[in-house]
C-alpha cells in the first residue's frame, strides 16, 4: 500500500504537504492588482447579498411552507457551509427559492424527487442558454419584477406580527 500511494503522489494524484501553502503556487508578481481593485465593489455586493439572502429567503419560505423556521440554526448552517466551501474554492450556498417552494408544493419529500429536481436542474443547465434565446428581453424583466415583488410581499408584508423584531429588522 505504501509503494502505491508514493507512486500516486509522485504522479501528482495525491496532495502533498504543500497544497495549501498559497506564497508558493502563486506567483504574485504576475497578479493584476488593478483588475482586483477593480473588482472590490462587486466583492462587496456579493457579501451583502449573501448577507442578507437568508433572513429574506428562509422566512418567506417559511410563511409560503407554512412552517416554523428556526433563523439562528438556518444562519449557522449557512455560514457552515459557506466556510467549507470557501475552503476548497466552492461557490457559496444560496438558497434557491423558487425551486423550494416549487419542490414543497409539487409534494417533494424524500431523496428519489430531490434527485429528480437535481437532475431538470441539471438538463436545464445546458439548454437553458438555447431556450432563454427565445425569450424575449421584456419577459425577463418582467419576470424578474414579478419575483421581486412576490417575494417582498411574502418576506416582509405577510410576515409583518411573525417574527420578533430583531429577526423582522434582518429581513428589512
Amino acid at each position: 500500500a505504501s509503494s502505491s500511494t508514493s507512486s500516486s503522489s509522485m504522479m501528482g494524484m495525491l496532495f502533498d504537504d504543500n497544497v495549501f501553502n498559497l506564497w508558493k503556487v502563486v506567483n504574485f508578481s504576475s497578479v493584476s492588482w488593478a483588475a482586483i481593485f477593480d473588482s472590490i465593489p462587486t466583492l462587496l455586493a456579493l457579501t451583502l447579498f449573501s448577507l442578507i439572502h437568508v433572513p429574506i429567503n428562509i422566512p418567506a419560505f417559511a410563511i409560503s411552507t407554512n412552517t416554523e423556521a428556526d433563523m439562528n440554526n438556518e444562519l449557522v448552517a449557512h455560514g457552515y457551509s459557506n466556510i467549507i466551501a470557501g475552503m476548497f474554492g466552492g461557490l457559496q450556498n444560496y438558497m434557491a427559492y423558487t425551486q423550494s417552494v416549487l419542490y414543497d408544493k409539487s409534494g417533494g419529500t424524500g431523496k428519489p424527487s430531490g434527485l429528480a429536481v437535481a437532475a431538470v436542474t441539471l438538463v436545464l443547465f445546458f439548454i437553458g442558454p438555447t431556450i432563454a434565446s427565445y425569450i424575449p428581453r421584456c419577459m425577463a424583466g418582467t419576470l424578474l419584477l414579478h419575483v421581486g415583488i412576490d417575494l417582498f410581499l411574502e418576506g416582509v408584508y405577510d410576515s409583518y406580527g411573525k417574527f420578533d423584531k430583531l429577526e423582522y429588522a434582518g429581513i428589512w
